[in-house]
């Protein structure tokens, strides 16, 4: 039996966001189920901020229902290693009066960016620096997150379930 305490797990799950670039995010629409992995920054409430074109098919999804789910990891060779953050919760588009600050944030985490947007080397890096100021800006924000730590033992999982907007150890 485990005893972590909430605070415990949070900051856990906190780490573990800090610690990871890309999260893969699993949504659908009428049709159909799609996922796509992108970079990611998060903030101490636990939301994902991610950049992505409204023309993309998880974005598209996006649209037409908010609700998806996430994952995180770290791509292991043995199942004892398996290590990951699992969650649901809803995307939507950044507000923005937040966008500067969020990208301010979101090129301290991604150094390679601010060259990239300064100096840009080739067509692709231009059109790369073309679109940042325009693109998407996204927030993940969690009503659940499941850690999956096989290193600790086979199935070994700690939950949080976000209740009247204040996180709790799910039983």
């Amino acid at each position: 039996m485990n005893s972590d305490s909430l605070q415990d797990i949070i900051l856990r799950v906190q780490e573990f966001l800090n610690n990871h670039n890309t999260v893969s995010i699993a949504s659908k629409n009428n049709e159909s189920v799609w996922a796509a992995t992108v970079f990611y920054i998060s903030d101490t409430d636990m939301n994902l901020y991610f950049l992505s074109s409204n023309k993309t098919q998880h974005i598209g999804n996006i649209q037409t229902d908010e609700n998806v789910a996430i994952t995180v990891y770290k791509d292991v060779e043995d199942w004892q290693s398996i290590q990951g953050l699992q969650g649901s919760g809803q995307v939507s588009e950044v507000a923005s009066s937040d966008r500067d600050k969020i990208l301010a944030d979101y090129i301290k985490k991604y150094v390679f960016l601010d060259d990239l947007l300064q100096n840009p080397k080739d067509d692709q890096e231009k059109k790369i620096a073309e679109q940042f100021s325009s693109i998407g800006l996204y927030v993940y924000k969690p009503n659940f997150f499941r850690i999956i730590d096989n290193s600790i033992s086979f199935g070994f999982k700690q939950e949080l379930v976000l209740k009247d907007d204040s996180w709790a150890i799910k039983p």
